[in-house]
């Protein structure tokens, strides 16, 4: 697929922060809280992107949803995080060459945007896209779209970057350049069944393959 990309948007947890053992720990002590049988084979097999769907899945009551999000927020909190990397390299390399750079995620905002804060990063962004923003969620192409309308850029001339399905699934509705790379989040099996345009062992690998494709 030969394009010219010029816009990058990225997802944020397991594409840039690495966050999957926090989240994974708190999802774990809500989902003991509210006595819900749970292990890493369900958690994979459940676990989405909005987690509202896995609160549904897995038949916890709406009336809980805001105090088992007020339970997943301080227990991550309390967590570890770190970016990868290669984050800060790539950033800085994109930023360089020209290419507008933003992020869409299906994150809290406020979450978000404190660990941006956290890593210095509020100047690599030209639009940050989360939860909030949006009425529909991943793979909705919604949110995706919204963040294009920001930067004035064509889903033809973007690549969306994410380590999920519901990621590529978004980026191919919106008709974007489709970049996938492995995480805890989002394992090698999974992410070749969706068939991206592209993918990575993770995110660092991205300048190569565009300087090919520009």
């Amino acid at each position: 697929m030969k394009i010219r990309v010029r816009a990058i948007l990225f997802d944020w947890d397991g594409t840039l922060l690495n966050s999957f053992s926090a989240g994974y720990h708190a999802s774990m002590t809500v989902y003991a809280h509210f006595g819900i049988d749970m292990d890493r084979k369900r958690f994979y097999a459940t676990y989405k992107p909005n987690w509202l769907d896995s609160y549904r899945q897995l038949g916890l009551p709406e009336k809980d949803w805001d105090k088992a999000d007020a339970l997943w927020r301080d227990t991550y909190l309390q967590q570890e995080k770190s970016l990868f990397p290669f984050v800060r390299n790539l950033l800085d390399t994109l930023q360089e060459e020209g290419y507008v750079v933003g992020l869409v995620t299906a994150a809290n905002r406020s979450r978000v945007e404190q660990e941006i804060d956290r890593f210095e990063l509020r100047n690599k962004f030209a639009t940050v896209v989360c939860f909030e923003d949006t009425n529909y969620k991943k793979p909705h192409p919604e949110s995706l779209l919204k963040a294009l309308n920001q930067i004035r850029r064509e889903p033809s001339s973007t690549a969306y970057v994410g380590d999920r399905p519901e990621d590529i699934q978004m980026g191919r509705k919106a008709g974007a350049f489709t970049v996938a790379v492995q995480s805890d989040y989002g394992t090698l099996p999974v992410l070749e069944e969706e068939d991206p345009d592209l993918l990575l062992p993770h995110a660092g690998h991205l300048p190569k393959h565009l300087w090919k494709m520009n």
